[in-house]
């Protein structure tokens, strides 16, 4: 188990200047105990915490966003949400799940009206403002960080059990703070469909 840990370690940590080639899946698979996540189908981890569904409230927790204030995601803001779930800043799947989000956001900004687009990972907030200053993001979406109790993973059942850190998904929520939409990726090397959760958000404007 120490070599896996190792190998999938240095699998996440790969230079982030590798080519971005990972492909948008449709797949989806359940959250929560008992369901699994591969690393380049090889790796097998498990999932930890409470599984979500389409049709639950959204959980109410506390997270903290890249200015270091507390986010509150009971708090009604009278917008749909769309939670882009990152497995960690530093891998280069993530890159490029970020840089996709960022552009099509800038390219789609009139449309996106009443939807609120969120990123969300286990690394700290720091870490976030680093990132989006190192690969030059522009501030059309606002990072969240599920650093500190891992709230985010432990609640909605995206939690990563032996690396500490979430599994790639997209959840929208809409102004009720209910779940509309869940993908969750089966393949830590693919990303979510960003196109089809914008569409269903769109849907419950």
């Amino acid at each position: 188990m120490k070599k896996l840990l190792v190998a999938a370690a240095i699998m996440l940590a790969a230079n982030t200047s590798m080519a971005r080639d990972f492909a948008t899946t449709q797949a989806n698979s359940a959250l929560g105990e008992g369901n699994v996540i591969t690393l380049n189908k090889e790796n097998t981890f498990n999932l930890s915490g409470h599984e979500v569904k389409v049709g639950d409230y959204f959980p109410s927790m506390m997270l903290m966003d890249e200015s270091l204030a507390n986010f509150d995601t009971s708090k009604n803001a009278g917008k749909v949400r769309v939670y882009n779930v990152l497995a960690s800043v530093d891998t280069p799947v993530c890159v490029q799940q970020v840089k996709d989000l960022s552009q099509y956001i800038a390219q789609h900004n009139e449309e996106l009206a009443g939807i609120e687009m969120l990123a969300i990972s286990a690394d700290t907030a720091f870490a976030q403002m680093r990132f989006r200053q190192q690969e030059n993001l522009e501030k059309n979406f606002l990072f969240l960080s599920d650093s500190i109790n891992h709230e985010f993973g432990k609640k909605t059942g995206v939690q990563i059990r032996e690396l500490g850190l979430l599994a790639r998904s997209i959840i929208v929520v809409d102004k009720n703070n209910k779940i509309v939409h869940i993908q969750r990726v089966p393949e830590l090397t693919t990303i979510p469909d960003l196109e089809k959760a914008v569409s269903i958000a769109k849907s419950k404007v």
